[in-house]
């Protein structure tokens, strides 16, 4: 990845979205209905931009992976959906037939 490029944070519970009062945010000081972990007021952009800017901060991990800084990090990893797959057992190709078809009748006059 490039070092310059900002990573961009996982954000996909309900926790971060406050539908009844936007607040100012912690960093621009504009209102939010965005929070953090942490239930701070703080836009998305803006803790994505934060994490650029203090890469030595402490870090949140869950397992091997990092997830960001401990102020504003990703939201942990869910498990994967376990699917019961049902192998149905191989049939053999039907055989080529040729489709015969009724010559059209012509009318005549």
């Amino acid at each position: 990845m490039n070092a310059s490029a900002v990573r961009l944070l996982i954000w996909r519970e309900a926790l971060h979205f406050d539908r009844f009062e936007d607040l100012p945010c912690v960093l621009c000081r504009k209102p939010t209905p965005m929070r953090s972990h942490a239930d701070e007021a703080v836009h998305k952009v803006c803790a994505e931009q934060w994490n650029h800017t203090h890469p030595a901060a402490a870090r949140y991990r869950a397992g091997a992976r990092d997830l960001g800084t401990r102020r504003f990090h990703d939201d942990a990893p869910t498990p994967s959906k376990q699917t019961n797959v049902r192998h149905l057992p191989q049939r053999p190709a039907p055989e080529a037939q040729t489709l015969q078809l009724p010559s059209p009748e012509r009318k005549t006059a």
